[in-house]
């Protein structure tokens, strides 16, 4: 038989291990960002997708920081030639917009299964940026130089 003071304390254990992880989850992102070894910017060949790195399989939205949402596929040259730009980009603004790699072919989770429902309209490459409130600010399909989309996000900064 519990008592109300074990129901209470176990509430508090209970909000405090979902706390932490909100806190643990909202801080991974993917990281460490780079092109992966071998992709061709000349022709459509699939050596895998293009853009590899750490916690790839993360898909939460920030709350608080604009997100940068890439989605691609192996194989496309469009994709290959953008995920260069991408990572280019990535370096600069890796401390201020929250960037989100989706292979659509490949979907790492449920996650980003739900990203691509979302907001995957059928074109690679595809760049989706959201404001700091999780809003759509400007979605971009095709490729876009590196300037014009650092543009874009420069606005929701």
């Amino acid at each position: 038989m519990k008592t109300r003071k074990t129901t209470i304390a176990h509430a508090a254990v209970v909000f405090a291990f979902f706390s932490i992880s909100a806190i643990v989850s909202a801080a991974i992102a993917a990281d460490n960002l780079r092109l992966r070894d071998g992709i061709s910017f000349v022709q459509d060949t699939d050596n895998g997708f293009p853009i590899v790195g750490d916690n790839m399989d993360d898909a939460a939205i920030a709350q608080g920081l604009p997100t940068l949402i890439f989605f691609g596929a192996a194989g496309d040259l469009n994709t290959n030639r953008q995920a260069k730009r991408l990572v280019d980009l990535y370096k600069k603004i890796q401390d201020k917009v929250k960037v989100i790699v989706v292979d659509v072919d490949h979907p790492a989770n449920a996650a980003v299964v739900k990203l691509i429902k979302t907001y995957y309209k059928g074109y690679i490459p595809l760049n989706v940026i959201l404001d700091k409130n999780g809003k759509v600010s400007t979605t971009h399909a095709g490729e876009i130089d590196s300037g014009e989309l650092k543009s874009k996000l420069d606005r929701v900064l």
